[in-house]
This record gives C-alpha cells, sequence and structure tokens, in this order.
C-alpha cells in the first residue's frame, strides 16, 4: 500500500532555498483523503512536494514537531525574506489587509480568486487563467488558499506547468485577516481544534471531523522521508 510521505524539513530553511516546490500541510482529513481519493493521493506523493504534519495526531505519530499552515503563513509573511518578494494568492483576499498586516508593499501583491466548484478539479481553461495571471505577475511565492483537497491538486497540476514555490494553505490567510476565528491557543495545544470548528461551525466541519477520525485507522499509512539536501 502506498504510503503518505511527509519530510523532517523546516519550511523555513527550505524556503531559503533556490529550489520550487510545492508545500502541504496536512490533517487527518488529508490523510482519509490519502486513502480514498486517487486524484488526491497522487498530487501529494509527487517528488516536488513537501508535506508537514499539521494535524497533532499525525506529528504524534511521526515522532516530530506540529507544523501548522496557520501559524507558519502568519509568520512567514511578517518575515524580513517575505517582505520584499512579490507574493501572488489564488483565492479571495484583500490586498490592503494583507499588507496593513504583514508591512508587505501592496505592489508585491496580487490575487486570483478562481470560481467555487462542486468537485475536486478545477477545468483546463481555468487552470491556464490562473498561470496566465501568474506568469504576468511573476511571483516568488504561490500561496493557494481554497481548500483542501483542491488546493493540493490545483497546485500539483500548476507546478507542472510553471514551476514555482506553492504553497497550500487553505484557511490561513484568512485567520491572518481575521475573516474567521482561529482556534484559542489552549485548544490548539491539546490538539482540540477540530472540536472547536465543530462547536463554532458544525454544519461545515461535521463530515470532515467524522472523516478524521476515521482516518485514525489509517495511520500506519504514514511515513517520514529523511532529510535531503535541496538545493
Amino acid at each position: 500500500m502506498k504510503k503518505l510521505i511527509f519530510t523532517q524539513e523546516k519550511p523555513s530553511n527550505v524556503l531559503l532555498t533556490k529550489k520550487k516546490l510545492v508545500f502541504s500541510f496536512l490533517n487527518m482529513y488529508s490523510l482519509y483523503l490519502f486513502k480514498k481519493e486517487k486524484v488526491f493521493t497522487e498530487a501529494v506523493s509527487n517528488n516536488f512536494n513537501l508535506n508537514f504534519p499539521d494535524g497533532k495526531p499525525l506529528a504524534w505519530r511521526l515522532g516530530t514537531p506540529q507544523i501548522r499552515g496557520p501559524t507558519f503563513t502568519k509568520k512567514f509573511l511578517s518575515s524580513p525574506l517575505a517582505k520584499e518578494k512579490k507574493h501572488f494568492f489564488v483565492g479571495g483576499v484583500d490586498l490592503k489587509k494583507i499588507s496593513n498586516k504583514t508591512n508587505i508593499a501592496v505592489k508585491n501583491l496580487a490575487f486570483y480568486n478562481p470560481p467555487h466548484i462542486s468537485g475536486y478539479e478545477f477545468s483546463v481553461s481555468e487552470m491556464d487563467k490562473i498561470i496566465y495571471q501568474i506568469s504576468k505577475f511573476k511571483p516568488n511565492y504561490i500561496w493557494v488558499c481554497v481548500g483542501n483537497p483542491k488546493q493540493e491538486i490545483l497546485s500539483a497540476k500548476l507546478y507542472k506547468k510553471y514551476p514555482a514555490f506553492y504553497l497550500n494553505v487553505g484557511a490561513a490567510t484568512d485567520f491572518l485577516l481575521e475573516n474567521k476565528q482561529e482556534a484559542p491557543h489552549a485548544w490548539r495545544k491539546l490538539g482540540l481544534e477540530w472540536l472547536y470548528r465543530l462547536i463554532t461551525d458544525f454544519k461545515y466541519s461535521q463530515k470532515k471531523v467524522y472523516k478524521s477520525f476515521l482516518a485514525l485507522g489509517y495511520l500506519d499509512l504514514v511515513k517520514q522521508k529523511e532529510l535531503r539536501k535541496i538545493e
């Protein structure tokens, strides 16, 4: 059975290299999708993809620290390294708000908000629109914020046509801009984000939480890859 491979690399260290890669911050729902959805399995199994354990059970299984997508996003966008770089967001964002939160000049920010789709895969014509916008702006980093599993599948396909740094961060920008309420720190520390989401947004979260619990039975599919040299 194919394994879901996680890296031991630190995201911040990889971003200092010249190697263009796709970052995916995966949780227990991701593990469920890995087991059940072939298109998602393929998307997160490419040699240009680095998977980080966003969920506490995954981090526990691997014996490594949890690396949360929202925490990484907030820290990196506020860092000196990000300030002089160009950032493109796939998803609806307010560029002025991002600029105010991160001190990145608006001229270094751009976005394209694709239409809502009911399935997992965007059409070829829609991907061409995204690639056109990206190639015109020429960003250093591309933040994909359309939710799991759409973002991982989309990034894998975009990368093959336009190699770059793609960062699949889901609702992280909504948390950064305070459009959505992030679980309090104490809940996150205890690994109870799922419960907070269930309480505050039951309609949206119930199916994901249920599938996440089913994924506890798939933890034997999780594996960690040894550190590798990234140029």
